[in-house]
């Protein structure tokens, strides 16, 4: 008789064990769906510039612009913008000041309402970032040059924007590259990120403080330029698409696609038309205009 109560006791603990198993994963599932609910939508465009950096980011009602290419394609961002229903731009960042990513900043600026501007700590020479300045000058606004990270949210997305460890000229004209801001993105559990026109220096200097971090999308740096550190970053951040800033006069090397292959990522170049990415914070799409 003792032995049967036992075993009824038994069936019953393991019963509801079971019951409350079923309840917290019903829990868990609603917790990840509401979870995805609540990042919203966030959506990137990366424009056919040619040879440039155009990138415009989308949040809940806040929007981001990572670099405006050159001088002519200041109307080709504010126009994309207007048709998006935009009228503001809450951050706008510039990675660096050579005047594929500067030069139309100076149209975005006159153009739309403009809230903070990222800038990295050092001074441009183009008249395309004297123009920028000029520009900021007549709205009022003030940029803020980082020397350190800035962290901040973009709708449901969370920002973190990276300058070097130091801005110091080595001789090197290409020097500025070495200069740009990175960004990384986390919406929900999806990851970006966007390296401007970092070479061999910033990239590594960049890894070592993030080694293996994973990323679902990479903006690669310098327009698919070749360096060795570029096959270290595609195995570190392992993406699962990788967008190039590159035109048919100057596309992006053969090596660079190769390493990025290497590592099962799908390429898209913008000199095949404008990228198109969507996350719901559980997972990204991304697709091209071919035109």
């Amino acid at each position: 008789m003792q032995e049967k109560m036992i075993r009824i006791l038994l069936t019953a603990v393991m019963i509801l064990a079971g019951i409350l198993a079923g309840f917290g994963l019903v829990h868990r599932e609603n917790k990840k769906v509401a979870s995805a609910a609540d990042v919203g939508r966030l959506t990137v465009d990366v424009l056919k510039v040619g040879k440039a950096d155009a990138i415009i980011l989308q949040c809940q009602d806040q929007t981001m612009v990572i670099d405006a290419a050159e001088e002519d394609d200041g109307g080709k961002i504010v126009s994309f913008l207007h048709r998006a229903g935009r009228t503001r731009v809450d951050t706008l960042l510039i990675t660096h000041f050579d005047k594929d990513h500067v030069g139309g900043a100076d149209t975005l600026v006159e153009s739309m309402d403009i809230g903070r501007v990222l800038v990295p700590a050092y001074e441009g020479t183009t008249s395309e970032y004297y123009d920028f300045l000029e520009a900021l000058q007549k709205k009022g606004l003030t940029a803020e040059p980082l020397t350190g990270p800035a962290r901040f949210t973009l709708g449901a997305a969370q920002i973190v924007v990276e300058p070097p460890t130091e801005y110091v000229y080595n001789g090197n004209q290409e020097m500025d590259n070495n200069f740009s801001l990175i960004t990384s993105v986390t919406h929900g559990d999806m990851r970006l990120l966007f390296t401007g026109d970092a070479m061999k220096a910033r990239i590594r200097e960049w890894l070592s403080s993030h080694r293996e971090d994973h990323y679902d999308l990479l903006k690669v740096p310098h327009h698919g330029v070749y360096n060795t550190a570029q096959e270290e970053l595609a195995v570190s951040t392992s993406p699962r698409y990788a967008v190039i800033c590159d035109s048919r006069k100057h596309p992006a090397d053969r090596a660079t696609i190769e390493a990025l292959r290497k590592c099962g990522t799908s390429i898209l170049q913008t000199k095949n038309g404008n990228i198109h990415a969507a996350s719901d914070g559980a997972s990204i799409t991304i697709g091209q205009d071919l035109r």
